[in-house]
């Protein structure tokens, strides 16, 4: 397993309260990361010299652009690509969102717009269209990302209010995964297309390995929106160096097995041992919160004799 991109939870702050949002704070003001928080992570990120590509997401990053910049004007020692992850606010200004793509050209990888009916509460689909456009103008890259419920706008409808600018970008779409706000809604609404009595439940981190940091400075073994509602920190940079921590996950007999088999040979445990677990799923990221929400899965596969102590 290589870990050649890290990702940095900048700020857990947001413009938007989205329902469907993997965050469970509500209104409450979250952490954003201070400047010397920011510089640790980016050491950590430079020593480990397999690492080409930091994605920078939120919350809303956008609301920090000072911080953004810092890291894209940050020296590595070799070349980085960025990808940036945003609800697009920033595209009402056109000609400073212009400026800002313009200036840091080369280095984006993509820039992943979120928006959906969710967002559309809070964020002019103009401002979407505007970046989409501009990006189109300078080579850059994006895509539009958003989560879908059985009811309400379809990805369809999203093409249909993009109009022209959906020729211009590309498109990430996926059914709302029942974590973190999202909670609120009923099993009926959800489109849980995945059926673990038929289907592989695979990890995204088979097909991509990363790494997330959030503002606490904590480190987990990838983005998906459940991470942070789980016990799976993998360390502190306030304690550790990123180096030590992906070392630790490359070791780590759990991980191994979610990233190189999925979550099936934990589910046969379960099913062994008769226990309950969710069927259908939007996503088997589901399956890991679910897993690993607390403790208590660790304390059946030691004793299954999977591993010999509880640290995961």
């Amino acid at each position: 397993m290589e870990f050649d991109s890290c990702g940095i939870l900048l700020t857990e702050n947001c413009n938007a309260r989205c329902k469907m949002c993997c965050d469970s704070r509500e209104m409450e003001k979250g952490k954003t990361l201070s400047l010397g928080e920011l510089d640790l992570i980016l050491r950590n990120i430079k020593e480990c010299d397999n690492m080409t590509l930091v994605g920078v997401t939120g919350g809303e990053p956008m609301l920090y652009p000072d911080l953004i910049e810092h890291i894209l004007n940050y020296d590595f020692g070799r070349t980085m690509k960025f990808t940036l992850k945003t609800n697009g606010f920033w595209g009402k200004d056109k000609e400073k969102a212009r400026d800002f793509l313009e200036k840091y050209k080369g280095k984006w990888k993509n820039i992943s717009l979120s928006y959906d009916e969710f967002h559309k509460e809070y964020i002019d689909v103009k401002n979407i269209q505007n970046i989409i456009q501009i990006a189109s103008d300078l080579e850059i890259n994006t895509e539009v990302v958003g989560g879908f419920l059985k009811t309400g706008l379809s990805p369809g409808d999203i093409l249909n209010e993009l109009g022209e600018c959906a020729y211009l970008t590309n498109f990430a779409y996926q059914p709302v995964i029942k974590t973190g706000r999202a909670n609120q809604f009923s099993d009926s609404l959800l489109v849980q297309m995945v059926d673990l009595t038929k289907h592989e439940a695979s990890c995204i981190g088979i097909l991509e390995t990363n790494i997330l940091i959030n503002p606490k400075l904590e480190v987990y073994p990838c983005c998906s929106q459940v991470i942070e509602n789980t016990i799976l920190c993998m360390g502190n940079l306030h304690q550790s160096t990123l180096k030590r921590i992906v070392s630790d996950i490359k070791h780590n007999q759990v991980l191994f097995t979610i990233f190189t088999q999925g979550f099936t040979p934990f589910l046969k445990i379960l099913n062994r041992k008769k226990i309950q677990y969710p069927h259908r799923v939007t996503s088997p990221c589901e399956i890991c919160e679910f897993l690993f929400q607390n403790d208590w899965f660790l304390k059946i596969l030691k004793d299954e004799k999977y591993f010999e102590t509880l640290s995961i």
